[in-house]
């Protein structure tokens, strides 16, 4: 599978490194992972999604070991926060700097994986998430960067990055960041360990629980 590539820019990674700092927040017993034909299943009838994501799966089986995560340069996901609000869960987000400070889509290298944590300790890998983040030019000084307010860009900005797709979805956005200091970015999630009711790309998941 070939990666999406779109050009590194400076100051990026910076940027990339507030993700040290944050984490989004409640119940039901975690679903089991679902096998690789109950997700080819549940593709929405595209029966060439199977293979890739298995491929995805592959990549990142080695990561249900949190240590080889952090290991590969994501972050530990202990002491970080689970995303849960009523329609679902999105678990915890262990991203990866180095991957987030370039502009470039990897399908085997996602930028943030997801995890749950075990009831009687430990995580779980539950899934994956694509980021990249928007990248617009100021025509009063032809300056290239992200947006990190959380307000809007001015209108005359122009967006240099267009948006992105993997696995033939459009990623969901563009969104401000969801703390301060991330930029306004495009993001898919692949719940490519855990069975998601709603659909293998949207974000939320009614099966499983922080707690």
């Amino acid at each position: 599978m070939r990666a999406i590539v779109r050009l590194s820019k400076p100051g990026i990674a910076a940027i990339g490194l507030a993700l040290l700092a944050a984490g989004c927040s409640n119940t039901r017993t975690p679903a089991a992972p679902a096998s690789v034909a109950a997700e080819e299943q549940s593709l929405q009838g595209d029966p060439s999604l199977g293979p890739q994501l298995a491929a995805v799966r592959a990549a990142t089986a080695q990561f249900h070991d949190v240590s080889a995560a952090m290991a590969a340069g994501y972050l530990n996901p202990a002491g970080r926060v689970c995303d849960q609000i009523p329609i679902g869960t999105m678990g915890i987000h262990s991203p990866n700097p180095a991957l987030l400070a370039t502009q470039e889509l990897d399908p085997l290298r996602p930028e943030v994986l997801q995890f749950l944590p075990k009831p009687g300790g430990g995580f779980r890998l539950i899934g994956v998430e694509y980021i990249q983040y928007v990248l617009l030019r100021d025509p009063a000084t032809n300056q290239v960067a992200p947006w990190t307010s959380p307000a809007p860009w001015p209108s005359n900005y122009e967006v240099v990055t267009p948006t992105p797709s993997l696995f033939g979805r459009t990623f969901d956005g563009p969104m401000p960041g969801h703390f301060p200091g991330m930029p306004w970015h495009w993001d898919l999630h692949a719940w490519v360990w855990s069975n998601n009711p709603s659909g293998v790309f949207e974000p939320w998941n009614p099966s499983l629980s922080c707690s």
